[in-house]
């Protein structure tokens, strides 16, 4: 995905002080946040870890963390990184329709690069598609004007978990529906009576909150890489009544403290491949934000290998439950 950066640097044109890049992607080429920096490009991103990275080396104040505000880009050139999700590209280009004529956008081939104009066909009356190189393209969209709200919420789908009704944002994980692997620990894990929670990649709060719901006394913090997820949960917490504390981590990096008990539902995918860094760093970490006996549950698919994993750190490490091809696991004291 870094290609879509060399692409872009091949049309310096479009990267001026007037310009705003919206989305994600972590792995910078070299001397792309320098550029960026000199030539206060406005850069703003959902994705938590791709913020970091533009101020791994300098901190560049250009560069925001958070769900996207189009009521402050009129007037400017946007450049949208296509994400994963098409209906979250699809809504944050309705979004700027509101607001501009026309944006730029680009997407590795393989991410849906070569349809964006077939992907943008009810929100634009013109896709033109102006470069295609490293495997990515890069198209110019004159969009539809729409004089519909500004707000997000538009986008929204809810689901039911238990008694609670939830909303998540376009792109969130779950998006509009309960997935099993939560469905499970929600259902065999009883909420502790008291005691601090962290839910780690918790999405849009489900668990997190479903724990408060059944016991006040809890202390829960919800922690996320990404800003959709965390407005999310924030909603859902107001929404719900229910008190709760969001935090800005990849894993367990920024968290502090120690808890009582860490749930998560980690994911294993970046794109097209598996990817168990987030798991293996979690039974790593874990025991430095655990208290004496403190306990991480875990939601698996049923193939892979966690508990395995986590005897390496706890002296305990136990599958609990196993149906519809995934694994509740709980591990505990630490080694």
């Amino acid at each position: 995905m870094s290609n879509v950066y060399e692409l872009l640097q091949r049309h310096p044109m479009l990267l001026t002080a007037n310009t705003t890049i919206i989305g994600s992607e972590a792995r910078l080429p070299s001397g792309w946040a320098e550029h960026i920096n000199e030539h206060k490009v406005q850069i703003i991103t959902a994705d938590w870890l791709t913020a970091q990275a533009y101020h791994a080396d300098k901190e560049n104040p250009q560069v925001q963390f958070g769900v996207p505000d189009v009521s402050e880009l009129s007037g400017r050139l946007v450049i949208v990184l296509w994400p994963k999700a098409k209906a979250a590209g699809q809504a944050l280009i309705s979004m700027l329709s509101q607001q501009l004529d026309s944006c730029y956008v680009v997407a590795a081939n393989d991410a849906g690069g070569k349809s964006i104009g077939n992907a943008l066909k009810d929100h634009a009356s013109e896709s033109s598609k102006m470069d295609s190189a490293r495997h990515c393209s890069l198209w110019n969209v004159r969009l539809n004007k729409s004089d519909a709200p500004a707000n997000w919420l538009r986008f929204a789908s809810s689901f039911q978990a238990g008694d609670l009704s939830f909303m998540t944002l376009p792109g969130v994980f779950g998006h509009g529906k309960l997935d099993q692997g939560t469905a499970l620990l929600l259902e065999h894990v009883p909420a502790p009576a008291h005691g601090k929670i962290l839910d780690l990649g918790c999405g849009s709060g489900v668990i997190g909150l479903t724990m408060k719901s059944r016991s006040p006394a809890l202390d829960i913090t919800l922690s996320d890489v990404d800003a959709m997820a965390l407005r999310s949960a924030e909603l859902n917490s107001a929404r719900l009544g229910l008190s709760a504390e969001t935090i800005a981590s990849d894993g367990l990096m920024s968290v502090e403290g120690r808890f009582d008990y860490i749930f998560s539902n980690p994911p294993f995918h970046q794109g097209k491949r598996t990817d168990y860094e987030f798991a293996l760093r979690l039974f790593r970490d874990a025991r430095q934000h655990m208290t004496r006996d403190g306990q991480l549950w875990i939601v698996a698919n049923r193939h892979l290998a966690y508990e395995e994993w986590a005897s390496e750190a706890f002296r305990s490490a136990e599958v609990m439950v196993q149906r519809n091809g995934f694994k509740l696991i709980c591990a505990s004291d630490p080694k």
